[in-house]
């Protein structure tokens, strides 16, 4: 797997088109904002960003119902019960694009189970401060249908790092990881450490838009900013590991399942409608 390269500045960017249009590495100078890509990985969950496309997070056992057509998704992650985070990770995405510090991806994909057809493409665009990154999905079917998008960015130094953003709500999971009750919370709310004892895996609701992201002692604060096509943030932790997530997506878990999922940031897109969605890492 041989690299795409953009550089601007001190800034440092890596991509693999053909491993699920991931970023590998994001760095200023020898420092990583994000996890860096172990050599010689082949698993995109080992990097460091990499695109939700056409849903984010689970649906559950892969079935829904919508517009008369039935959906009937696979498991497509070892040890997982539930379908998550749709096609484009596990795709080959192909370059439309590309000059010094920025690229155009784009996905057609091949033998997709989502019961509507459609494109994707991805933009990354450094700039002085940091990086953009900026998901289209268009329906090319010949029907309506439901849509989502969302970012997975992996940070590093889970165990001294802090996170500050303002949310409303939380939903509580299943030991499956579905969401089954909406409460009251803003757990981040004041640059809380980011890593526990325990599994932290929750998305959570009416979200500002906006995060702080401290790493710890040698490396500057990271804000992340989203669209307000991203309202719903799920955060990532596990304990004992050195990374951490937080995830700007455009509905909650399980949303197509809920009794009304656009309410919860479903999108429906006419025959050949497009949903956008952006996502920015600046130094903070």
């Amino acid at each position: 797997m041989t690299p795409l390269e953009l550089r601007h500045g001190d800034l440092r960017l890596a991509l693999a088109p053909a491993l699920g249009g991931s970023v590998l590495s994001f760095r200023l100078g020898d420092l990583d904002l994000l996890r860096p890509t172990p050599a010689g990985a082949s698993d995109v969950l080992e990097t460091a960003c990499f695109p939700l496309v056409p849903y984010a997070n689970r649906i559950a056992d892969g079935r829904f119902t919508w517009g008369g057509r039935t959906a009937a998704l696979a498991a497509n992650m070892t040890g997982q019960a539930h379908p998550l985070h749709g096609d484009g990770w596990r795709g080959a995405w192909r370059v439309e694009g590309v000059d010094e510090r920025s690229a155009v991806l784009e996905l057609m994909p091949q033998g997709s189970a989502w019961p509507w057809r459609y494109s994707a493409a991805q933009s990354v665009r450094l700039s002085d401060r940091g990086l953009t990154l900026t998901l289209s999905v268009t329906n090319l079917d010949d029907a309506p249908g439901p849509f989502g998008l969302g970012f997975h960015p992996y940070f590093p130094d889970s165990a001294t790092a802090r996170l500050t953003a303002a949310t409303t709500g939380v939903w509580e999971a299943s030991d499956d990881l579905l969401p089954v009750r909406e409460a009251a919370a803003s757990p981040w709310c004041d640059s809380a450490p980011v890593r526990g004892n325990v599994l932290v895996d929750h998305c959570h609701t009416g979200w500002s838009g906006e995060a702080r992201i401290e790493l710890g002692l040698g490396k500057p604060p990271l804000r992340l900013t989203a669209s307000r096509a991203l309202r719903w943030l799920h955060v990532y932790a596990p304990p004992g590991e050195d990374f951490f997530c937080v995830e700007p997506v455009s509905h909650a878990p399980n949303a197509l399942n809920m009794a009304d999922p656009q309410a919860h940031g479903v999108w429906t897109l006419g025959p050949g409608d497009t949903g956008v969605a952006w996502m920015r890492l600046d130094l903070a």
